[in-house]
């Protein structure tokens, strides 16, 4: 059960995947912004977190260092067959991360289940996963964000009641 989402700005993407992670185990990330709209996080949710983007008169420009941090914890990240992958989102500034888009590659590569955040746009790397890796995306707009929900939501219990259980519903 792969998922990559995309659409435009508030469309729900940030949205849906916080509905999804009330319905399954998670390993991954998330970025966001300060609340100055300056700086640009990645924040991994085992607690690790790191500037990935910076303003510069109103330009983001890529922090190296950040990027580079993430990529190792990325590219080791342990992703049980279990768990759901969330990255949300790839963008525009893993362009300039080799490093980090190897590690997106191979964590994909690692994982069983994944839900994917694509930025919108005509982004080298994003069509790269794309092309090499069998990528369809699904475009979330406000007209079918339920319907995509409940088919994330159904494939989740379909993998659910796949799995052994050792006396509980400890599944996905």
């Amino acid at each position: 059960m792969k998922f990559f989402i995309t659409g435009e700005r508030n469309s729900g993407k940030s949205y849906l995947v916080e509905r999804v992670k009330a319905l399954a185990k998670f390993t991954g990330f998330e970025t966001r912004f300060d609340e100055d709209l300056v700086d640009l996080f990645i924040s991994f949710f085992n607690g690790n977190s790191f500037l990935i983007g910076s303003r510069d008169n109103g330009r983001l420009k890529m922090v190296d260092e950040g990027f580079s941090s993430a990529a190792k914890l990325l590219g080791a990240i342990e992703i049980p067959s279990d768990h759901l992958l969330i990255m949300d989102e790839i963008g525009f500034l893993e362009e300039d991360s080799p490093e980090f888009q190897q590690a997106v590659v191979s964590a994909l590569r690692r994982a069983r289940h994944c839900l994917c955040v694509l930025r919108k746009g005509d982004f080298s790397f994003i069509g790269h996963l794309k092309s090499s890796m069998g990528i369809r995306s699904i475009e979330l707009a406000p007209g079918n964000r339920e319907q995509v929900f409940g088919r994330i939501a159904r494939e989740i219990e379909r993998e659910r009641a796949l799995l052994p259980s050792p006396g509980g519903d400890e599944g996905i």
